[in-house]
Protein backbone atom coordinates (compact mmCIF):
# COMPACT_ATOMS: atom_id res chain seq x y z
CA UNK A 1 0.00 0.00 0.00
CA UNK A 2 2.92 2.57 0.96
CA UNK A 3 4.67 1.60 -2.07
CA UNK A 4 1.74 2.22 -4.35
CA UNK A 5 1.16 5.98 -2.71
CA UNK A 6 5.12 6.45 -3.37
CA UNK A 7 4.66 5.66 -6.90
CA UNK A 8 1.70 7.64 -7.37
CA UNK A 9 3.23 10.57 -6.16
CA UNK A 10 6.45 9.85 -8.55
CA UNK A 11 3.95 9.59 -11.29
CA UNK A 12 2.01 12.79 -10.53
CA UNK A 13 5.17 15.07 -10.27
CA UNK A 14 6.64 13.40 -13.77
CA UNK A 15 3.38 13.90 -15.24
CA UNK A 16 3.55 17.68 -13.86
CA UNK A 17 6.91 17.97 -15.24
CA UNK A 18 6.47 17.16 -18.15
CA UNK A 19 3.52 19.74 -18.66
CA UNK A 20 0.25 16.72 -19.58
CA UNK A 21 -2.75 18.16 -19.35
CA UNK A 22 -4.68 18.19 -16.21
CA UNK A 23 -7.49 15.92 -17.52
CA UNK A 24 -5.29 13.45 -19.01
CA UNK A 25 -2.99 13.29 -14.87
CA UNK A 26 -6.96 13.11 -13.52
CA UNK A 27 -7.40 9.83 -15.69
CA UNK A 28 -4.44 7.93 -15.07
CA UNK A 29 -4.81 8.95 -11.20
CA UNK A 30 -8.54 7.58 -11.33
CA UNK A 31 -7.59 4.25 -13.26
CA UNK A 32 -4.55 3.30 -11.07
CA UNK A 33 -6.96 4.13 -7.76
CA UNK A 34 -9.77 1.83 -8.96
CA UNK A 35 -7.03 -0.63 -9.51
CA UNK A 36 -5.30 0.46 -6.32
CA UNK A 37 -8.96 -0.56 -4.72
CA UNK A 38 -9.19 -3.82 -6.08
CA UNK A 39 -6.18 -4.69 -5.23
CA UNK A 40 -7.08 -4.11 -2.28
CA UNK A 41 -10.18 -5.35 -1.99
CA UNK A 42 -8.80 -8.57 -3.04
CA UNK A 43 -6.05 -8.51 -0.38
CA UNK A 44 -8.81 -7.83 2.75
CA UNK A 45 -11.48 -10.56 1.15
CA UNK A 46 -8.27 -13.11 1.34
CA UNK A 47 -7.34 -12.08 5.00
CA UNK A 48 -10.89 -12.50 5.57
CA UNK A 49 -11.46 -15.69 4.27
CA UNK A 50 -8.53 -16.85 6.05
CA UNK A 51 -9.27 -15.67 9.21
CA UNK A 52 -12.49 -17.12 9.09
CA UNK A 53 -11.53 -20.37 8.31
CA UNK A 54 -9.02 -20.05 11.60
CA UNK A 55 -12.37 -19.11 13.85
CA UNK A 56 -13.91 -22.27 12.12
CA UNK A 57 -11.30 -24.17 13.01
CA UNK A 58 -11.46 -23.07 17.06
CA UNK A 59 -14.97 -23.38 16.69
CA UNK A 60 -14.72 -26.79 15.87
CA UNK A 61 -12.44 -27.62 18.78
CA UNK A 62 -15.02 -26.15 21.17
CA UNK A 63 -17.47 -28.68 19.15
CA UNK A 64 -15.05 -31.97 18.84
CA UNK A 65 -13.66 -31.04 22.74
CA UNK A 66 -10.50 -30.41 21.35
CA UNK A 67 -7.80 -28.22 22.53
CA UNK A 68 -5.59 -28.09 19.41
CA UNK A 69 -3.95 -24.75 18.68
CA UNK A 70 -5.01 -22.92 15.80
CA UNK A 71 -3.24 -19.68 16.37
CA UNK A 72 0.16 -19.28 18.01
CA UNK A 73 0.72 -19.10 21.57
CA UNK A 74 3.29 -17.00 21.19
CA UNK A 75 1.03 -14.42 19.64
CA UNK A 76 -0.30 -11.88 21.73
CA UNK A 77 -3.39 -10.50 19.83
CA UNK A 78 -6.95 -10.76 20.23
CA UNK A 79 -7.42 -14.20 18.03
CA UNK A 80 -4.86 -16.02 20.67
CA UNK A 81 -6.38 -14.22 23.70
CA UNK A 82 -10.06 -16.29 22.46
CA UNK A 83 -7.76 -19.42 21.79
CA UNK A 84 -6.77 -19.53 25.22
CA UNK A 85 -10.03 -18.87 26.79
CA UNK A 86 -11.73 -21.32 24.42
CA UNK A 87 -8.79 -24.02 25.31
CA UNK A 88 -9.86 -23.26 28.69
CA UNK A 89 -13.20 -23.14 28.13
CA UNK A 90 -12.85 -27.23 26.50
CA UNK A 91 -10.86 -28.36 29.59
CA UNK A 92 -13.66 -27.37 32.06
CA UNK A 93 -16.46 -29.21 29.48
CA UNK A 94 -14.18 -32.04 29.16
CA UNK A 95 -13.97 -32.40 33.32
CA UNK A 96 -17.60 -31.61 33.78
CA UNK A 97 -18.69 -34.04 31.09
CA UNK A 98 -16.17 -36.86 32.54
CA UNK A 99 -17.58 -36.16 36.63
CA UNK A 100 -21.11 -36.58 35.17
CA UNK A 101 -20.39 -39.42 33.16
CA UNK A 102 -18.81 -40.66 36.16
CA UNK A 103 -21.70 -39.98 38.19
CA UNK A 104 -24.56 -41.55 36.12
CA UNK A 105 -22.60 -44.40 35.90
CA UNK A 106 -22.60 -44.69 40.02
CA UNK A 107 -26.14 -43.94 39.56
CA UNK A 108 -27.12 -46.52 37.10
CA UNK A 109 -24.91 -49.07 39.34
CA UNK A 110 -26.78 -47.85 42.47
CA UNK A 111 -29.87 -48.75 40.70
CA UNK A 112 -29.51 -51.91 39.54
CA UNK A 113 -27.80 -53.19 42.38
CA UNK A 114 -30.97 -51.76 44.54
CA UNK A 115 -33.13 -53.66 42.07
CA UNK A 116 -31.34 -56.81 42.45
CA UNK A 117 -31.73 -56.68 46.21
CA UNK A 118 -35.18 -56.08 45.97
CA UNK A 119 -35.63 -59.42 44.18
CA UNK A 120 -33.88 -61.74 47.25
CA UNK A 121 -36.69 -60.34 49.98
CA UNK A 122 -39.65 -60.33 47.55
CA UNK A 123 -38.93 -63.52 46.60
CA UNK A 124 -38.26 -64.85 50.18
CA UNK A 125 -41.80 -62.92 51.50
CA UNK A 126 -43.68 -64.89 48.54
CA UNK A 127 -41.71 -68.09 49.84
CA UNK A 128 -42.73 -67.41 53.40
CA UNK A 129 -45.88 -66.85 52.90
CA UNK A 130 -46.70 -69.76 50.86
CA UNK A 131 -45.43 -71.93 53.63
CA UNK A 132 -47.57 -69.95 56.72
CA UNK A 133 -50.96 -71.27 54.21
CA UNK A 134 -50.13 -74.63 55.04
CA UNK A 135 -52.60 -76.34 57.43
CA UNK A 136 -50.15 -78.79 59.08
CA UNK A 137 -47.41 -75.73 59.92
CA UNK A 138 -46.59 -75.95 63.71
CA UNK A 139 -46.05 -73.24 66.37
CA UNK A 140 -42.76 -73.10 65.77
CA UNK A 141 -42.00 -73.10 62.54
CA UNK A 142 -45.17 -70.44 62.32
CA UNK A 143 -42.92 -68.12 64.39
CA UNK A 144 -40.12 -68.35 62.51
CA UNK A 145 -41.53 -68.14 59.35
CA UNK A 146 -42.84 -64.65 61.13
CA UNK A 147 -39.86 -63.74 62.60
CA UNK A 148 -38.58 -63.90 58.89
CA UNK A 149 -40.77 -62.02 56.88
CA UNK A 150 -40.66 -59.27 58.88
CA UNK A 151 -36.79 -59.22 58.58
CA UNK A 152 -37.25 -59.42 54.85
CA UNK A 153 -40.09 -56.45 55.29
CA UNK A 154 -37.49 -54.43 57.23
CA UNK A 155 -34.75 -54.77 54.38
CA UNK A 156 -37.66 -53.98 51.52
CA UNK A 157 -38.34 -51.07 53.70
CA UNK A 158 -34.70 -50.08 54.06
CA UNK A 159 -33.83 -49.66 50.16
CA UNK A 160 -36.89 -47.76 49.24
CA UNK A 161 -35.89 -45.17 51.80
CA UNK A 162 -32.33 -45.80 50.14
CA UNK A 163 -33.74 -44.90 46.59
CA UNK A 164 -36.33 -42.00 47.78
CA UNK A 165 -32.83 -40.32 49.35
CA UNK A 166 -31.57 -41.30 46.27
CA UNK A 167 -34.15 -39.52 44.28
CA UNK A 168 -34.23 -36.05 46.15
CA UNK A 169 -30.52 -35.65 45.88
CA UNK A 170 -30.71 -36.12 42.44
CA UNK A 171 -33.94 -34.21 41.91
CA UNK A 172 -32.48 -31.11 44.40
CA UNK A 173 -35.79 -31.06 45.79
CA UNK A 174 -34.35 -30.41 49.62
CA UNK A 175 -35.63 -27.51 50.55
CA UNK A 176 -35.07 -26.02 54.06
CA UNK A 177 -37.68 -24.71 55.84
CA UNK A 178 -35.93 -22.63 59.27
CA UNK A 179 -37.95 -22.18 62.31
CA UNK A 180 -36.94 -21.39 65.73
CA UNK A 181 -35.94 -25.11 67.07
CA UNK A 182 -34.79 -26.88 70.36
CA UNK A 183 -31.59 -28.77 69.33
CA UNK A 184 -32.38 -31.08 72.50
CA UNK A 185 -35.55 -31.78 70.38
CA UNK A 186 -34.09 -32.44 66.97
CA UNK A 187 -31.39 -35.25 69.07
CA UNK A 188 -33.84 -36.52 71.24
CA UNK A 189 -36.06 -37.27 67.94
CA UNK A 190 -33.00 -38.59 66.15
CA UNK A 191 -32.12 -40.94 69.16
CA UNK A 192 -35.44 -42.43 68.63
CA UNK A 193 -35.29 -43.53 65.44
CA UNK A 194 -32.35 -45.28 65.85
CA UNK A 195 -32.97 -46.70 69.24
CA UNK A 196 -34.26 -49.87 68.66
CA UNK A 197 -31.44 -50.78 66.35
CA UNK A 198 -29.33 -49.83 68.90
CA UNK A 199 -31.20 -51.89 71.57
CA UNK A 200 -31.33 -54.79 69.35
CA UNK A 201 -27.22 -54.85 69.24
CA UNK A 202 -27.38 -54.36 73.53
CA UNK A 203 -25.25 -51.17 72.37
CA UNK A 204 -26.20 -47.81 74.78
CA UNK A 205 -26.94 -44.40 73.78
CA UNK A 206 -26.79 -41.80 76.67
CA UNK A 207 -27.18 -38.90 75.75
CA UNK A 208 -26.10 -35.34 77.66
CA UNK A 209 -28.84 -32.70 77.47
CA UNK A 210 -27.61 -29.44 77.73
CA UNK A 211 -29.65 -26.00 78.47
CA UNK A 212 -32.06 -25.62 75.77
CA UNK A 213 -30.21 -24.63 72.82
CA UNK A 214 -33.02 -22.70 70.36
CA UNK A 215 -31.60 -22.47 66.45
CA UNK A 216 -33.39 -21.07 63.51
CA UNK A 217 -33.44 -24.46 61.39
CA UNK A 218 -35.13 -26.77 59.37
CA UNK A 219 -36.48 -29.70 62.31
CA UNK A 220 -37.25 -32.43 59.58
CA UNK A 221 -33.85 -32.19 57.60
CA UNK A 222 -31.19 -32.06 60.60
CA UNK A 223 -32.91 -34.67 62.14
CA UNK A 224 -32.29 -36.46 59.23
CA UNK A 225 -28.58 -35.38 59.30
CA UNK A 226 -28.45 -36.27 63.46
CA UNK A 227 -30.09 -39.62 62.41
CA UNK A 228 -27.44 -40.26 59.78
CA UNK A 229 -24.27 -40.23 62.09
CA UNK A 230 -26.16 -41.82 64.64
CA UNK A 231 -27.33 -45.20 62.15
CA UNK A 232 -23.64 -45.11 61.29
CA UNK A 233 -22.51 -45.05 65.01
CA UNK A 234 -25.02 -47.97 65.67
CA UNK A 235 -23.90 -49.83 62.85
CA UNK A 236 -20.34 -49.76 62.96
CA UNK A 237 -19.76 -50.11 66.78
CA UNK A 238 -20.15 -53.90 68.32
CA UNK A 239 -22.37 -55.55 70.44
CA UNK A 240 -22.41 -53.50 73.83
CA UNK A 241 -20.89 -50.61 72.39
CA UNK A 242 -21.45 -47.28 73.80
CA UNK A 243 -22.65 -44.04 72.03
CA UNK A 244 -22.97 -40.83 73.59
CA UNK A 245 -24.57 -37.81 72.29
CA UNK A 246 -23.77 -34.39 73.78
CA UNK A 247 -24.95 -30.98 72.50
CA UNK A 248 -23.00 -27.73 73.90
CA UNK A 249 -23.19 -23.71 72.82
CA UNK A 250 -20.18 -21.38 71.91
CA UNK A 251 -20.81 -17.33 70.96
CA UNK A 252 -21.69 -18.57 67.62
CA UNK A 253 -21.87 -21.95 66.77
CA UNK A 254 -23.85 -24.79 68.66
CA UNK A 255 -22.19 -28.12 68.73
CA UNK A 256 -23.54 -31.71 68.29
CA UNK A 257 -20.87 -34.59 68.90
CA UNK A 258 -21.13 -38.14 68.83
CA UNK A 259 -19.24 -40.05 69.77
CA UNK A 260 -18.56 -43.77 69.38
CA UNK A 261 -16.60 -47.06 70.45
CA UNK A 262 -16.70 -48.77 66.96
CA UNK A 263 -14.70 -50.31 64.40
CA UNK A 264 -13.08 -46.55 63.86
CA UNK A 265 -12.24 -45.38 60.19
CA UNK A 266 -8.94 -45.29 58.24
CA UNK A 267 -7.16 -41.32 58.47
CA UNK A 268 -7.04 -41.67 54.29
CA UNK A 269 -10.49 -42.33 54.05
CA UNK A 270 -12.11 -39.39 56.50
CA UNK A 271 -12.08 -36.75 53.69
CA UNK A 272 -13.76 -39.17 51.47
CA UNK A 273 -16.84 -40.58 53.70
CA UNK A 274 -18.82 -38.15 52.60
CA UNK A 275 -19.05 -38.45 49.11
CA UNK A 276 -21.88 -39.61 47.27
CA UNK A 277 -22.05 -43.37 47.10
CA UNK A 278 -18.66 -43.82 48.83
CA UNK A 279 -18.65 -46.84 51.14
CA UNK A 280 -15.40 -47.47 53.33
CA UNK A 281 -13.27 -51.02 53.30
CA UNK A 282 -14.91 -51.55 56.48
CA UNK A 283 -18.32 -50.98 55.44
CA UNK A 284 -18.07 -53.66 52.51
CA UNK A 285 -20.22 -56.49 54.76
CA UNK A 286 -22.70 -53.62 56.07
CA UNK A 287 -25.93 -52.79 55.12
CA UNK A 288 -26.38 -49.18 52.69
CA UNK A 289 -25.61 -47.25 49.92
CA UNK A 290 -23.17 -44.63 50.74
CA UNK A 291 -25.47 -41.57 50.65
CA UNK A 292 -25.90 -41.43 53.99
CA UNK A 293 -23.22 -39.17 55.21
CA UNK A 294 -23.61 -37.31 51.88
CA UNK A 295 -27.17 -36.29 52.46
CA UNK A 296 -25.49 -34.69 56.04
CA UNK A 297 -23.22 -33.03 54.82
CA UNK A 298 -25.11 -31.53 51.95
CA UNK A 299 -28.03 -30.85 54.91
CA UNK A 300 -25.75 -29.10 57.48
CA UNK A 301 -23.54 -27.02 54.80
CA UNK A 302 -27.10 -25.56 53.42
CA UNK A 303 -27.48 -24.06 57.00
CA UNK A 304 -24.27 -22.55 56.72
CA UNK A 305 -22.89 -25.47 59.09
CA UNK A 306 -19.97 -27.91 58.99
CA UNK A 307 -19.01 -31.29 60.20
CA UNK A 308 -15.38 -32.46 61.79
CA UNK A 309 -14.57 -36.05 62.27
CA UNK A 310 -11.74 -37.52 64.31
CA UNK A 311 -11.48 -41.33 64.11
CA UNK A 312 -8.80 -43.95 64.95
CA UNK A 313 -9.44 -47.85 64.17
CA UNK A 314 -10.72 -49.69 66.61
CA UNK A 315 -10.91 -47.01 69.10
CA UNK A 316 -13.84 -45.45 67.75
CA UNK A 317 -15.14 -41.83 65.89
CA UNK A 318 -16.30 -38.67 66.54
CA UNK A 319 -18.51 -36.65 64.62
CA UNK A 320 -19.30 -33.13 65.58
CA UNK A 321 -21.81 -31.21 63.57
CA UNK A 322 -21.36 -27.18 64.35
CA UNK A 323 -24.26 -25.03 63.58
CA UNK A 324 -24.89 -21.42 63.56
CA UNK A 325 -26.40 -19.59 66.65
Amino acid sequence: MVVCCCILIDLYIWLKYKNIELFIVIAVFSVLIILLSIMLIYDLKKYMENLLGQLSDVISSIIDMNDNEVFSSLNDDMLSKLQSQVIKLTNILKSKNIRIKKERDEIQSLISDISHQLKTPLSNLKLYYDLLQEQSISKKDYEEFNFNMKTQIEKLNFLLESMIKMSRLETGIIKLNPNEVNLNDVCLTAIKQVYKKAKDKNSNIEFKIDKNIILNIDKNWTTEAVFNILDNAVKYTNKNGNIVVNISKYEMFARIDIVDNGMGINENEINDIFKRFYRGENSKNAEGVGIGLYLTREIIEKQNGYIKVKSKISQGSVFSVFLPC
